[in-house]
């Protein structure tokens, strides 16, 4: 109705203009309420996004109510409204996550979870669509990334383990009997991924338990690593003895047994070493035998030189008694033998000097 094409009194103008005024004024309120409740919805959820209390009133500009102003505080609520879902995925997302590490290490996901926010528990679910802040979603990655940390760490310690348990079991030929207590560990030992392992494989306690015995068969391997170089020591003191040779590297056996206590020995390497001895030792008794030989000629001659001294100085070497043929023909090979003695001792000479220049050292015989 145009007010100049008004006419009548002033009151019955007033009275037709009336019920406009009064449905202007209910759209006004109308839409002032929208515009209340949408950005009522927006400050709440902005809040929980900033991870601040909702503690500040309302303000609409009703200079500006129009449906593109109001457009617009909608379609912000819609942006916070995904951006509120997002962050409430992540959260859950990283609660599975604790929750499976927590499995994995036989901890309390409920405990984790409460050091970061107790409203981040089960139950607490008039909260938990406020967890949604960077800072919860920074502490709750924080945690997430130590758990996989503490996972790795685990994982490698198991890993280390499980091999040092095998290389012993076949060191010591452990019997399965033995062996399967330890079984599906080792198989978690050999698992590369989370995916494979089971609840409670990662546990403290597990990785002690095979740590407890790594250390039980590294000091029963020590025992029989002792036990082998005993062994080969003697055969290289047994080929020494025969040879009338020094005892080598006895120095190095001596660490060798030294590292052998502490446990940091190497099987296999002990093996080589003590083998790789015992291959010299008999090679160099090998390139001794020539002289040595020489040398029990040259002694045995002299023991019949010794027995034909004392022969001769017997006045009744020549009587008529039982066994005087014996002795005097003992005595024509003593003296033919004791004859020959400086041809041998020359001979054995020139052996030895021949040795010591192809050897670079000197030979001895006993430590002379």
């Amino acid at each position: 109705m145009q007010p100049e094409k008004m006419t009548g009194t002033l009151k019955e103008q007033l009275n037709s203009i009336t019920p406009a005024l009064q449905e202007m004024q209910m759209r006004k309120e109308a839409r002032l309420k929208q515009f209340i409740e949408v950005q009522t919805e927006i400050q709440r959820i902005a809040s929980e996004i900033a991870g601040r209390p909702e503690n500040e009133a309302i303000t609409v500009n009703q200079e500006d109510l129009s449906l593109k102003k109001l457009e617009e505080h909608q379609s912000e609520l819609q942006r916070l409204k995904r951006e509120k879902s997002d962050r409430l995925c992540k959260v859950e997302e990283y609660k599975v996550l604790i929750h499976n590490y927590a499995k994995i290490m036989g901890m309390d996901p409920s405990k984790i979870l409460s050091n970061v926010h107790t409203s981040l528990l089960d139950g607490a679910n008039d909260q938990q669509t406020k967890n949604i802040s960077d800072d919860i979603l920074n502490k709750l990655n924080t945690m997430v990334q130590q758990l996989k940390e503490e996972k790795n760490q685990r994982m490698d310690k198991l890993h280390s383990l499980g091999k040092a348990l095998t290389k012993l079991w076949n060191i010591l030929d452990t019997n399965m009997e033995e062996r399967r207590p330890y079984g599906e560990i080792k198989i978690y030992s050999m698992t590369s991924g989370s995916s494979m392992l089971g609840p409670g494989s990662l546990t403290l306690e597990t990785i002690q338990k095979i740590e407890s015995e790594v250390q039980r068969l590294d000091h029963l391997k020590a025992s029989k690593m002792k036990e082998l170089f005993m062994i080969k020591q003697t055969e290289i003191k047994e080929i020494c003895k025969k040879s009338h040779m020094d005892m080598p590297y006895q120095t190095e056996m001596n660490k060798i047994m030294d590292v052998i206590m502490s446990g940091d020995v190497d099987h296999d390497d002990l093996l080589k070493t003590m083998d790789e001895y015992i291959y010299k030792v008999k090679e160099e008794a090998t390139s001794r035998k020539e002289i040595m030989d020489k040398v029990e000629k040259w002694m045995a001659s002299c023991d019949e030189e010794r027995w034909l001294e004392e022969y001769s100085r017997d006045e009744r070497r020549y009587s008529i008694s039982r066994g005087a043929h014996k002795h005097l023909k003992r005595a024509e090979r003593a003296r033919i033998i004791v004859n020959k003695i400086p041809g041998l001792v020359e001979l054995l000479m020139a052996k030895t000097e021949i040795w010591e220049q192809e050897r670079e050292k000197v030979f001895y015989y006993d430590e002379v």
